[in-house]
């Protein structure tokens, strides 16, 4: 195994272990707040700065490190040769008949490509439309009232 390799392993196993962290952390700050939420402190705000600081403060250092990895991959060069190439199907070679299928398939595909292509110059019309109806200002007269009654100003 190369020195890229390593590198590039490495680097990866990284990244996953800081999702994984992260995806604890926020369950461990919902699973917290929501027990005291059923002790009945309706009021506790479990996201508080605070609280998600505490928590992301242990992998702070793993972030660090990753972004620094990350960084001198990017300065030394170090990539992964085959990520460009397309992977090869074996399967996809040894069918002779399938190139015939592949050709029926385009035709359809193109079929569904106007149709597509179609609705959305519809649904841009309609909405250039609306806009010069006067739609646009009726939308965010009405979202601003709506707003401003959400939080108890209008």
């Amino acid at each position: 195994m190369t020195r890229k390799k390593t590198f590039l392993i490495v680097q990866s196993l990284l990244c996953a272990l800081i999702a994984g962290l992260l995806a604890a952390s926020a369950l461990c700050l919902y699973f917290d707040g929501a027990a005291k939420q059923a002790e009945g402190d309706l009021f506790y705000y479990m996201y508080t700065r605070e609280r998600v600081g505490a928590k992301l403060l242990p992998i702070l250092p793993l972030l660090f490190c990753a972004f620094g990895m990350t960084v001198s991959g990017l300065i030394l060069g170090i990539k992964d040769e085959k990520a460009d190439k397309p992977v090869r199907d074996e399967k996809l070679l040894r069918d002779q008949g399938s190139i015939r299928e592949k050709a029926v398939h385009q035709v359809a595909t193109q079929s569904e490509l106007y149709l597509r292509v179609a609705v959305i110059a519809l649904a841009v019309g309609l909405i250039v439309a609306g806009i010069l109806n006067g739609g646009l200002e009726d939308v965010l007269a009405k979202g601003a009232t709506i707003c401003t009654e959400c939080v108890g100003l209008g």
